[in-house]
């Protein structure tokens, strides 16, 4: 496979607010999970929080609203905590909500991709029809960590004739530098470390 890296921009907030500050204090860090070596940032423990949850999805609004300036057509929520995210920011934004998925889960005509992830191999789809030429896009997931997931994300929905505006995580690996290699711009709402001693 030959790949090109686009120049790409990252933004991230510096400075969190008392909102998001207490948001991240509610992340549970897993060491050695799901394999040796990685250190596993669990958001789940923000969605039983109901504050941190309204602090979380006012924040992701906040930056879609500040970052694109036309009326977003859809949100691409990816597998699988980019539909915790996806369905509900879409409902906010008054647009339609598309997810990306692990191959054989989506029934139609699809498109698919391979990816190279941080601890393995993948294959992503999108249903064929599920975006219209031109319809401006915003991909929501849980975690920017090497960028695998959501470069390919980004070739898959430019495949089916979208326009990505932006690129939004939860949680972002600034160590990795994930952001350089997705051909889209890139924003994290909190940085946290990578690997486990």
């Amino acid at each position: 496979l030959f790949h090109v890296v686009f120049h790409t921009q990252h933004t991230h907030t510096n400075t969190m607010s008392g909102g998001m500050k207490y948001v991240e204090s509610l992340v549970e860090h897993h060491e050695n999970f799901p394999i040796k070596g990685i250190l596993f940032h669990d958001v789940f423990p923000v969605l039983r929080d109901p504050l941190g949850v309204e602090i979380l999805f006012n924040e992701m609004l906040h930056k879609i609203t500040s970052e694109v300036q036309e009326k977003v057509d859809i949100v691409v929520g990816l597998d699988s905590r980019g539909f915790l995210f996806g369905p509900t920011l879409a409902s906010r934004l008054n647009c339609a909500f598309v997810p990306i998925r692990k191959k054989g889960k989506l029934p139609g005509e699809c498109i698919s991709i391979d990816i190279v992830k941080e601890y393995g191999t993948d294959v992503l789809e999108i249903q064929a029809a599920s975006i219209k030429e031109g319809a401006k896009v915003v991909i929501v997931d849980d975690l920017l960590a090497t960028g695998g997931t959501l470069k390919a994300s980004v070739e898959l929905v430019k495949k089916v004739g979208g326009d990505v505006k932006l690129c939004i995580c939860a949680i972002g690996l600034p160590e990795l530098k994930g952001h350089e290699s997705v051909d889209a711009k890139c924003v994290t709402l909190m940085d946290m470390a990578d690997g486990c001693e």
